[in-house]
């Protein structure tokens, strides 16, 4: 089973606009035909697919999607940039909701909403309860959590943007041995780490790259994705692909 995880397109209502030189919905289109060269069996984006707040951001997210991967099951859920009153209504049954898990195979993709104040994150109590409840109910799968915001440290300017709470994470994670992963987005960057014993993965964006200093920089790599394989026996590996590459 194939996985593609983009993230943070920041689309915006002018597909021509650009910021830090970069055109997103340009961008995002050569992501996506990149993609679309080996369609993936699922994608996911993990948040800030607008950068404006527009419902025309989300109608070119779902129209680059429907043209480059037609036949292609997608998911979404919300970044601290989809805070708005058009999120929902332009994604319907495509938002994927704590307790209401996305089979793949023999894994199952839990999605949490990690929104909070300003770029800040937090996780709910209600919302891991909720997934905790739908891993019970799926003993026999594998597991996989997807959010926004970064649960780990980057030690650099993003990090006054992590999730704020992660410790709760951290305690809830301990009584689910069950997730074999966590992917995120939020950072604009390709990390690997762990995080309470369980493996933590982020994704470049699909336009512009945050360099991981100290200071506000922005990284002249090229946009790009996370192609996850999900294996039957619960392992699963990945690996970064960019546009130039």
């Amino acid at each position: 089973m194939r996985l593609v995880q983009i993230s943070d397109c920041h689309l915006l209502a002018d597909k021509h606009q650009a910021l830090y030189d970069i055109n997103p919905y340009d961008s995002l289109e050569l992501v996506l035909s990149l993609i679309a060269e080996n369609p993936p069996n699922a994608l996911i984006a993990t948040g800030d697919i607008s950068g404006d707040d527009s419902a025309e951001s989300y109608g070119h997210f779902i129209a680059l999607i429907t043209r480059y991967l037609p036949a292609c099951p997608w998911r979404v859920i919300a970044g601290n940039h989809d805070s708005n009153a058009q999120f929902l209504p332009s994604f319907s049954g495509n938002v994927l909701e704590a307790g209401s898990s996305w089979a793949l195979g023999e894994w199952r993709i839990h999605g949490l909403d990690t929104r909070f104040v300003d770029a800040r994150g937090k996780v709910q109590s209600e919302e891991l309860a909720a997934v905790g409840n739908d891993i019970v109910a799926h003993q026999k799968a594998s597991h996989l959590l997807a959010l926004h915001h970064n649960p780990v440290i980057t030690h650099s300017w993003m990090d006054k943007h992590l999730l704020e709470n992660a410790d709760a994470l951290k305690a809830w994670l301990s009584n689910y041995p069950q997730i074999a992963g966590i992917i995120h987005g939020h950072i604009h960057a390709e990390t690997e780490t762990t995080f309470a014993g369980v493996p933590v993965v982020s994704v470049p964006s699909t336009c512009w790259q945050w360099d991981l200093a100290p200071e506000f920089a922005v990284d002249d790599a090229a946009p790009g994705f996370r192609e996850i394989s999900l294996s039957p026996d619960g392992k699963w590996t990945s690996t970064i692909r960019r546009v130039d590459q």
